[in-house]
């Protein structure tokens, strides 16, 4: 992907700012950074809207993950040859054109920025829902082709690209084998697929898939996510029977919804199958039970207490608050907490992740950030934690931080032998009165 020197791009016209170079350790590279890709093309005026709106999110975020130069250039250039184009209709209010469900305001692109052990470096990522500008309509009900059409284009540039996998799932639970929907009413939150891109240190990227099954008359999304699985590795992996078991027998696994499978788009054998469920439950003791699955997995050293510090610390809870106690009730679709259990052929027990919903229950993005970063800096992780804040501090539509939440949606966990991983995921706000105003 040559950077082809047509039609600059003026960075200080978009509503989001190029990072600033006050006193930033990296602002020689960044200063190039922004050099190159002022020429890089973008050839509609739509593709236009999104790489300016998206880029400089990005651009910020891989210059404090402390990404080289050239990984920078790389994952920018992806950015502009294959996400923007795939967007779809760019926006002209604070209305979407189509209401995508990867985050609450519609927005259909996150970000996530995972903390590193130690004095390593973050790793950057980034989620879409790409939109056809038939999206919502008899030709395209459910906004499937402009992913179709991303996923096409990409395969001939991702050399370990591998659509296998994406193939079955997309047929057995959005496409063609799918079961009937319960309406043919199209309902506003009508998502099924969602793309993500991981991108390494060496500015290669990674690419996940997200299938959300629509219920039918005879089928629940958990039944056709299930069924899916079995369907196509017929060996039943250990796994998935155990998260069977869990989820039908147990207390806690009876109050989880299974709503979404992600994979990898990678060869089958190597790929992880992750099962995304929801529960209305909010008490840290469920959380805690889930995370073990009932006692089936055992929290090494001082993860358990390094997650119940972060529960605290992200939520804003005061230090007696009780670990049965619910979190306020909220009528909400994303209300309670959502987990993920991974199923695939490499995990004889599932693994689990925790999505602890700040966006719904923190004071502010400020609260996070601050209480994010002294628990990393507690646990040995706190190196990047000024450059995390500038991320929040670009990100954020509102001077006030304090005022509320909305950059931050999760704050996510999991057990990793003998410490805790954590993952920020963050909302550039599209939809934002702040950036129509």
């Amino acid at each position: 992907m040559a950077i082809q020197q047509l039609e600059p791009i003026d960075p200080t016209s978009s509503q989001r700012k190029w990072p600033e170079l006050n006193g930033n350790p990296c602002s020689v590279v960044n200063r190039l950074l922004l050099d190159a890709v002022q020429h890089f093309r973008v050839n509609c005026a739509e593709s236009k809207w999104w790489w300016k709106t998206i880029a400089p999110d990005l651009a910020i975020l891989l210059l404090e993950a402390d990404y080289t130069f050239d990984a920078q250039v790389k994952a920018l250039c992806f950015l502009k040859e294959f996400v923007a184009p795939n967007m779809g209709p760019r926006p002209v209010s604070i209305r979407p054109f189509w209401k995508s469900f990867m985050t609450d305001d519609y927005t259909p692109v996150e970000y996530s920025w995972k903390w590193s052990k130690g004095d390593s470096a973050p790793d950057v990522r980034y989620s879409i829902e790409a939109i056809s500008r038939l999206a919502g309509t008899e030709v395209d009900p459910m906004n499937q082709s402009a992913t179709i059409n991303l996923f096409g284009q990409l395969l001939g540039a991702i050399p370990d690209l591998d659509l296998t996998s994406f193939r079955h799932f997309f047929a057995s639970l959005v496409g063609v084998n799918a079961p009937l929907p319960s309406s043919t009413i199209i309902q506003p939150l009508q998502t099924t697929l969602f793309t993500a891109f991981e991108i390494g240190r060496d500015g290669s990227i990674g690419v996940k898939a997200y299938f959300v099954p629509v219920p039918s008359p005879n089928l629940t999304p958990a039944q056709q996510i299930i069924h899916a699985i079995k369907s196509f590795d017929s060996s039943k992996p250990a796994s998935i029977q155990g998260l069977e078991a869990f989820l039908s027998n147990d207390w806690a696994g009876k109050t989880i919804t299974p709503i979404m499978l992600g994979i990898d788009c990678i060869h089958p054998t190597k790929s992880r199958l992750k099962i995304y469920g929801r529960s209305s439950l909010t008490s840290f003791n469920f959380v805690k039970h889930v995370m073990s699955l009932g006692g089936l997995r055992n929290p090494q050293g001082s993860e358990e207490e390094q997650l119940k510090g972060l529960w605290y610390q992200v939520l804003g809870l005061p230090a007696d608050f009780p670990v049965h106690q619910e979190l306020p009730q909220l009528d909400h679709i994303t209300a309670g907490i959502l987990f993920y259990f991974d199923v695939g052929p490499s995990a004889p027990i599932p693994d689990v992740k925790v999505y602890i919903p700040v966006r719904h229950y923190a004071k502010s993005d400020a609260q996070i950030t601050r209480d994010l970063i002294e628990f990393q800096q507690r646990n040995g992780r706190g190196k990047f934690a000024d450059g995390y804040k500038r991320v929040i501090e670009q990100l954020s539509t509102n001077c006030d931080m304090e005022s509320g939440t909305g950059v931050h949606t999760y704050v996510t966990a999991a057990y990793t032998g003998d410490t805790l991983t954590v993952t920020s995921y963050l909302n550039p706000q599209i939809y934002h009165l702040e950036r129509w105003s």
